[in-house]
């Protein structure tokens, strides 16, 4: 039973990466700001180092006030005056954003890094409690990216055990991570699934000329791209009337944008704004969740299949991580990773059999409302503030 609370009981200060507009992690903390908005917390958000370009350093997102530090810098040597100011602008924000006869709260979106560790430590020691949401296993992370971004992640693992230490409270996306921060003796750990609002068409009873497959992530190499794309390019042989779109943007999307760009049937949409993006998925017919059989991908959960899940779309999808936990052959076309042609039979049965592969697409839309929903899992994490109250 959720705790009334009066709005001068709690202060949440939020830390973020890209804010108001990100991808999977800033959607997220969406939908629990939202929820956490109408029950009386004085909420605010402070993104930083933002990467992606926001319409504004400061101002309010659905009723949220927020700050931007940082919009855009880069880790170089060459900005360390400008490294320098973002930290004491952050440190700043931190202890103006604390209230007196308040329970002061940060929520990190993330486990501590070395980017991450001075402002964390300071809100610790300025009388913050400390909520650390942990949606990844870095122990098991080997894509090829950036050196220094390699070396954010490497630090990510060796400070891993400071999570346990510094954090009241850890919230988790998976059942592994709730097993691996019990047994690190973190003081609590309570694991709420991804969240996603119900985004279905109820107007769409066919399958669009040519169809449309789409997927839509940050092409790292646990999303399985390699595999939909060879699954789908043997489906268009047989089927030419279908088109793979693929959304999102990182270093590894030029690599696939490149080796593809002679096949017409395969479009690149690189960073979709949100609105966009859900229409998009909404009005599409297939939508491929297809992470690999990694350590990496095993550890987390795909925030995306929340998302395509309520659109009540068909959906394929590899059988890693919970996804058993909360799926059946019912609500998915579930198949085992790593394996291109099971991505193509999955294809083929849906253009085949179009009202079994809706039918599948309501019961999955049916599930999301039971395990996805952002009320519900936002009443977790209420409950989890309103628990450090008292501590």
């Amino acid at each position: 039973m959720i705790k009334k609370m009066k709005e001068k009981d709690i202060n949440l200060v939020v830390f973020v990466r890209d804010y108001p507009i990100g991808m999977a992690g800033t959607k997220r903390v969406h939908n629990f700001l939202e929820y956490l908005n109408r029950q009386n917390i004085n909420i605010n958000v402070i993104s930083l180092r933002s990467q992606i370009r926001q319409p504004s350093l400061k101002g309010v997102y659905k009723g949220i006030q927020y700050i931007a530090v940082g919009n855009e810098l880069k880790m170089k040597l060459s900005k360390t005056p400008s490294l320098i100011s973002y930290y004491f602008r952050g440190l700043s924000s931190i202890s103006s954003l604390r209230k007196k006869g308040y329970k002061n709260i940060v929520y990190n979106s993330g486990g501590i890094s070395i980017e991450n560790l001075l402002f964390i430590l300071w809100a610790k020691i300025i009388g913050y409690k400390i909520i650390l949401a942990i949606e990844e296993d870095y122990t098991y992370f080997k894509d090829n990216i950036k050196l220094i971004s390699r070396f954010k992640f490497w630090t990510v693992r060796k400070l891993d055990f400071f999570n346990s230490r510094l954090a009241e409270a850890i919230v988790v996306i998976s059942h592994h991570l709730k097993e691996k921060y019990i047994n690190l003796k973190s003081k609590t750990v309570i694991l709420i699934p991804v969240t996603a609002k119900l985004n279905f068409n109820q107007q769409k009873n066919t399958f669009n000329t040519p169809l449309q497959i789409i997927y839509a992530g940050s092409f790292a190499d646990k999303d399985g791209v390699k595999d939909i794309i060879e699954g789908f390019m043997a489906f268009n042989k047989e089927f030419p009337a279908s088109n793979l779109i693929l959304t999102g943007d990182s270093e590894q999307k030029k690599y696939y944008q490149e080796k593809y760009e002679d096949e017409k049937s395969i479009v690149f949409r690189g960073f979709v704004q949100d609105d966009e993006f859900y229409n998009l998925i909404r009005d599409a017919d297939v939508l491929c969740m297809c992470r690999t059989e990694s350590g990496f991908a095993n550890s987390g959960f795909p925030f995306k299949l929340g998302e395509y899940l309520a659109t009540g779309n068909p959906v394929i999808c590899t059988k890693v991580s919970d996804v058993q936990y909360y799926l059946d052959e019912k609500d998915a076309f579930l198949i085992e990773p790593g394996k291109p042609a099971l991505i193509y039979e999955s294809l083929v049965e849906i253009i085949k059999n179009p009202a079994a592969a809706r039918e599948k697409g309501l019961n999955g839309m049916k599930k999301c409302q039971m395990y996805f929903s952002p009320e519900h899992n936002g009443a977790k994490l209420f409950n989890l503030i309103c628990s450090l109250l008292s501590t």
